[in-house]
């Protein structure tokens, strides 16, 4: 299996036991993207076993954090509604004394917190205090309910509850006819099962359509192991007050700042359409998978159509996410002019932590922007860069 890594840069997934489950995600939507008709998009896995032996190269797209869509909204109702935070970048901000004294951004997807949820609620906890130390959250507070699910009965039969953990701890839908499955069936119902628990690392060998032993001893693995409350804690985010501003931010909870959207945009734009300009392929994928007003999509959507022109594959490099790339503008603190994005020089205003996926800008006293003082979120994120890795090669130079 690819080495996928922990997008926070640490071996937190590991500890938790969770690194599996947050890769079989990842390969379930590098899987989705690849089968996009005709695309160039190709999975990351691939990439890095090119045939000439060589690395694929490495690209940058960057765009800027302010929904542009919203330029006709005021920043304080930028700040105060998330669901107007819409470039894969989201924000709260906090206040003191009537004051705004710092404003915390993050690119973190949810997908990682649901991976967390899936295995148990200790591990979502967990995350949660790994990002805001001094959280003490509820069930009801994570997960809108009053108790954490039941663990399914670990009988090795897959009926609709285990098909529907599957799908929810995959974030990859089950075909509708999914049949009950138990140690004997056979066919392709079987074999999609045997993929799903492939990308789980829960079972190896071939994807022969026979549920034998080694079949239902993983899927009792993963009766076992998986409650799938990660679609409990995804449904809540705007209710759950350690990431909807009232206790703090966790990760993005606004619809368009989702994983698979960021992986159906980049899949359909790498379609080659020779008989357009690149700037006008966004408008020809759909909405749902490119948004023609926004500032991320039309980016991304230009880059990665130009690559599929010019004959090559692409991918998203993992560990997949969006990154802060830098603070623009002139920066000073009583008059004095600082290198806000030099932590040897901006003493400590502009912290970013959790593999560049989180920041945080501290509201000194003199702190100005473009000679004015700080007084919302959406004022910084106008000048605030943020980008997506891509790793390209020759089409030709991918197996297939």
């Amino acid at each position: 299996m690819f080495p996928y890594k922990d997008p926070t840069g640490t071996d937190f997934l590991q500890q938790q036991g969770a690194l599996d489950t947050y890769r079989g995600r990842l390969i379930s939507r590098y899987d989705t993207a690849s089968k996009v008709a005709n695309t160039h998009f190709a999975p990351i896995a691939s990439m890095h076993n090119l045939k000439s032996g060589k690395d694929p190269d490495v690209a940058t797209v960057t765009w800027t954090a302010f929904p542009r869509r919203n330029e006709s909204v005021s920043n304080d109702q930028v700040d105060r509604v998330r669901t107007n935070q819409e470039e894969y970048v989201e924000w709260a901000v906090q206040s003191s004394g009537g004051k705004l004294s710092s404003i915390t951004f993050t690119t973190e997807f949810s997908a990682y917190f649901q991976t967390l949820a899936d295995h148990s609620f200790n591990a979502l906890v967990a995350g949660v205090k790994a990002v805001i130390p001094t959280a003490n959250p509820t069930v009801r507070e994570l997960l809108g309910v009053d108790q954490v699910p039941a663990p399914l009965t670990a009988d090795g039969v897959v009926g609709p509850a285990t098909w529907k953990m599957l799908e929810m701890v995959l974030d990859r839908p089950v075909p509708d006819n999914a049949p009950t499955l138990r140690q004997g069936s056979r066919g392709e119902p079987v074999v999609w099962l045997q993929i799903r628990l492939r990308w789980l690392n829960l079972l190896d060998g071939s994807l022969d359509g026979s549920f034998g032993a080694k079949t239902h001893a993983a899927v009792v693995a993963a009766q076992k192991r998986y409650l799938g409350a990660g679609e409990l804690f995804r449904r809540n985010l705007s209710n759950n007050p350690w990431n909807n501003g009232q206790k703090g931010i966790l990760c993005m909870a606004n619809f368009s700042n989702t994983l698979p959207l960021l992986f159906g945009l980049m899949a359909n734009c790498s379609t080659p359409r020779p008989n357009v300009r690149p700037q006008e392929v966004c408008n020809l994928v759909g909405s749902i998978n490119c948004v023609p007003g926004r500032s991320s999509d039309p980016f991304v959507c230009v880059a990665a159509q130009t690559q599929a022109l010019s004959g090559n594959a692409l991918s998203l490099r993992d560990p997949v996410g969006i990154e802060f790339r830098a603070l623009q503008g002139i920066w000073r603190i009583n008059g004095q002019q600082i290198d806000i994005n030099n932590p040897q020089q901006n003493q400590g205003i502009w912290q970013l932590s959790r593999g560049r996926h989180r920041a945080v800008l501290k509201n000194v006293p003199g702190l100005t922007l473009d000679g004015a003082p700080i007084i919302s979120g959406a004022q910084v994120a106008r000048k605030l860069q943020v980008g997506a890795d891509v790793v390209v090669a020759s089409k030709g130079d991918v197996p297939s």
